[in-house]
């Protein structure tokens, strides 16, 4: 289903037109409205092509970074995943011989 949000953006009003919902459309185009303002404050006789540019490349650099420390993350998350599977297996395995060794010292009763 093709959803319809209308937005501003630096000046200018778009017709968006996707299948997420029109708030999501709205939250991101406020996003890039305010990045672009950001980068127009500091870039005062900047085109607004410009600052559209520039405007891309920071938050190109933003998600390149969260997606580095995702990555980053999730490996140490597997690595810390594997080493407590394997504690868990190693304390069950202790626990497992241990009861084994027990009953083979100490026949059951008839």
């Amino acid at each position: 289903m093709e959803n319809r949000a209308k937005v501003s953006i630096y000046g200018g009003t778009y017709s968006i037109q996707g299948e997420a919902a029109p708030e999501y459309i709205e939250r991101l185009a406020r996003f890039v409205n305010e990045r672009m303002e950001g980068v127009g404050r500091s870039l005062s006789n900047g085109t607004p092509l410009q600052v559209a540019i520039l405007a891309a490349l920071n938050i190109a650099d933003e998600y390149m970074q969260v997606r580095d420390l995702k990555v980053g993350l999730t490996g140490e998350l597997e690595q810390k995943t594997r080493q407590l599977i394997s504690l868990l297996d190693e304390g069950l395995i202790g626990d497992i011989f241990s009861q084994f060794e027990a009953s083979r010292s100490h026949p059951p009763l008839p």
